[in-house]
């Protein structure tokens, strides 16, 4: 099986660490143009900047795009990038998230807002932006990082968890409606993967290396294993995969 995506537009949200940079990187290597969203923040800036540096043969390259994509002006902004770039998106990639690990009796009503509004409410309208290029083109992929928090409940948050779980609501709605567009639409359901937000989440190695225990493959998984995954959903080979959740546990959630 060979991914090439020259001449393929790509938009990923979050892309600056973890799981976005390592789809991010992986689109580029095979042949795609890749609008990489980050927040200016100085950790995501960091890690752009370092992406930006690694080398990369063939006709992949990144369009920087810093902003908070949750916010409406943002989105004027990304079309007027789109635009600018020849006006072709192929590709959506939502990997902008965000947790805090809460009690539900701490769980405030600006906390749940903010969870929902990143995880849930943001997905939702970049989808609704970016649909239109797609729609125009007749072809269109979107790919949306949920988590297996959906439906274990796990994540550290009500909050979070109700979020992913609506985003499996709003990719079942949306591949029925977007299907005769030729865009389809599916989900990947990541448990416990190795990133640094795991590593600050967890800072000690013996602690993460328990979670191993509760995973029938017998290791934690890596961003590899969600980005190549979309890559495939993202590719010709998955035209007949749609409305989807695919969950990348290892086996752990209906263990």
């Amino acid at each position: 099986m060979q991914f090439d995506f020259s001449g393929k537009t790509v938009l990923v949200t979050g892309g600056a660490r973890g799981i976005g940079a390592q789809i991010c990187r992986l689109f580029v290597h095979h042949g795609a143009k890749v609008i990489l969203n980050y927040l200016q923040i100085s950790e995501d800036e960091m890690a752009v900047e370092s992406l930006l540096k690694e080398p990369c043969s063939g006709p992949g390259r990144y369009v920087p795009f810093a902003a908070d994509i949750c916010k409406e002006e943002t989105l004027v902004a990304l079309a007027q990038l789109i635009e600018g770039e020849g006006g072709q998106l192929d590709i959506f990639v939502n990997s902008a998230g965000y947790t805090a690990p809460t009690k539900v009796e701490q769980l405030d009503r600006a906390l749940w807002e903010k969870l929902i509004g990143v995880n849930l409410s943001c997905a939702f309208f970049v989808a609704q932006e970016v649909m239109k290029y797609m729609k125009k083109q007749q072809w269109g992929r979107m790919v949306f990082i949920g988590s297996a928090g959906s439906i274990t409940g796990g994540g550290g948050s009500a909050g979070y968890s109700a979020a992913k779980a609506g985003i499996n609501g709003l990719v079942r709605s949306l591949s029925k409606e977007l299907a005769p567009e030729g865009i389809t639409v599916n989900a990947l359901l990541p448990a416990i993967i190795e990133t640094d937000l795991l590593r600050k989440r967890e800072p000690d190695a013996e602690r993460r290396q328990s979670y191993v225990t509760r995973i029938p493959v017998g290791r934690l998984g890596t961003p590899e294993d969600v980005a190549y995954m979309t890559l495939f959903l993202a590719s010709e080979y998955a035209s007949y995969i749609s409305g989807q959740q695919i969950i990348i546990d290892g086996g752990s959630t209906y263990k």
